[in-house]
């Protein structure tokens, strides 16, 4: 079994709806939004996903690529790890910079293709 990364800071639902500034049951729905939770667990959303102004769409539009083939704890650990096509600099980090959000995209897109998000 390989370890995922997380990072917090996460939000429950409601408190991550307000932040992106639609109902909860909207919010539950996004394929541009991650979540873990579970029996386990109880729901929570990763704060990094969320700015003043709402959900970032920086970081929306490679979740919304990932989640066509992946779930959000591996896509959660993928925007983690330093990643080779970034110049091994995590994709969080790498946003977090003010880099082009397009090339984030097409780094996403690379890991459909078999840069599995994972490694």
């Amino acid at each position: 079994m390989s370890e995922h990364i997380l990072v917090g800071h996460f939000l429950t639902r409601a408190q991550a709806a307000r932040k992106a500034g639609v109902s909860q049951a909207e919010l539950s729905q996004r394929p541009d939004v991650l979540h873990v939770g579970g029996t386990w667990l109880p729901e929570v959303y990763f704060a990094f996903q969320f700015s003043d102004h709402g959900i970032r769409p920086d970081l929306a539009g490679a979740v919304r690529i990932l989640h066509k083939h992946y779930d959000d704890i591996d896509i959660a650990d993928w925007l983690a790890r330093p990643n080779h096509h970034l110049g091994y600099v995590s994709p969080l980090h790498w946003s977090a910079m003010g880099h082009d959000p397009h090339r984030l995209s097409e780094v996403s897109r690379a890991a459909l293709n078999g840069d599995h998000p994972t490694h």
